[in-house]
């Protein structure tokens, strides 16, 4: 791999990552997809939320719709 930087827009497979060398970098790391979605990172964060309420207070509830629409209606 004959690089410094490499962006992406696409996924990195694992491989890449393990044949990179120190001094080469990259945009994108495994499991970004789960941060980079808005739905993802709200059902992570509420995750985190039922374990550790007082640590993750920082950000709005939030409902994942319509699977989750009878609980915003109760809340409401």
């Amino acid at each position: 791999m004959d690089w410094d930087i490499c962006w992406t827009d696409n996924a990195v497979q694992p491989e890449t990552l393990t044949k990179m060398e120190l001094y080469q970098k990259i945009n994108h790391f495994p499991g970004m997809y789960n941060l980079a979605r808005k739905n993802l990172l709200g059902r992570g964060l509420m995750r985190m939320r039922k374990k550790f309420p007082d640590q993750y207070d920082f950000f709005p509830l939030t409902w994942m719709l319509p699977v989750e629409y009878h609980e915003l209606k109760a809340y409401f």
